[in-house]
């Protein structure tokens, strides 16, 4: 089977889902932290944080962020987002998407999706730089 680019990026984002890093911006400087994003075969992203971490404030004044999936331990496979976060205030929304997270999010909201800290972020799309080995260089991937 020959899959598409899209298909792969999300194989490679699903599969290093745990090894990602979101950055966001606080002023003049990049902020840089390991999440462990939600993607769907859509190619849907979506970040589960606390509401009053400090990514929330930084995308509240600047909703530009990149987030990197990297394959451990030497990156062979890797795909970075580049675009804009959005809070997601719809609460059956935010209760789908606890279904779909690869952990268990009651580990960090006991109170689960109806938490007032429960915050989902959906990572808006613009541009996706990949590659899916070394040999094969760097691809761009825009929606």
């Amino acid at each position: 089977m020959n899959l598409s680019d899209k298909e792969k990026i999300v194989a490679i984002m699903k599969e290093t889902c745990l090894f990602a890093y979101l950055a966001t911006c606080d002023g003049e400087q990049p902020r840089v932290r390991p999440v462990s994003p939600i993607v769907e075969d859509d190619m849907s992203v979506w970040v589960a944080t606390s509401a009053s971490s400090r990514k929330v404030k930084q995308i509240k004044q600047n909703p530009k962020v990149s987030l990197a999936f990297v394959q451990h331990p030497r990156g062979d496979k890797a795909a970075t987002i580049i675009g804009e976060a959005e809070i997601v205030e719809d609460l059956e929304e935010k209760k789908r998407i606890w279904n779909l997270a690869p952990y268990d999010p009651s580990q960090y909201f006991p109170e689960g999706p109806e938490s007032k800290d429960y915050c989902v972020l959906k990572i808006n799309v613009k541009k996706i730089e990949w590659w899916e080995d070394f040999e094969g260089g760097m691809k761009i991937y825009e929606p």
